[in-house]
């Protein structure tokens, strides 16, 4: 910023133009407020985004798992294994004697659950079922 000093012609006095002390501080003290603002906001997006982002995984996981138990008909975790942090269940049910039941759950690193099921039955073609 650029100050011109000037004389006054029948006083002698100095007189300056520019911002006072107190209103670039002022000036300063907005600017940060408003820039921890915009940095608050872009560390919630990027939470949310990762958060999306692990839950979408989560979905991708456990129909993995679901299409391996229909390839090899095991459900060994060793099979398909999980990132550090996650949790997996897997539950084969019977209630039929022609048909099984296979529920995944899988839990995302913030307890985030994503659960499929699907029916293996022998007398037909297997029946997805999504909750």
């Amino acid at each position: 910023m650029r100050i011109n000093v000037r004389v006054a012609p029948a006083a002698g006095l100095w007189r300056q133009r520019g911002f006072s002390l107190p209103e670039v501080l002022i000036a300063a003290l907005l600017f940060a407020v408003s820039l921890l603002g915009l940095l608050q906001y872009h560390q919630v997006l990027l939470h949310s985004f990762q958060r999306q982002w692990q839950y979408r995984q989560a979905w991708s996981l456990a129909h993995q798992q679901l299409e391996v138990f229909a390839a090899t008909g095991r459900t060994d975790a060793e099979l398909l294994p999980l990132p550090p942090g996650w949790q997996r269940e897997m539950r084969l049910n019977s209630p039929q004697a022609a048909c099984q039941r296979l529920t995944v759950r899988i839990q995302t690193p913030q307890r985030q659950w994503a659960e499929l099921n699907r029916w293996y039955c022998t007398a037909g073609t297997p029946a997805d079922i999504m909750f």
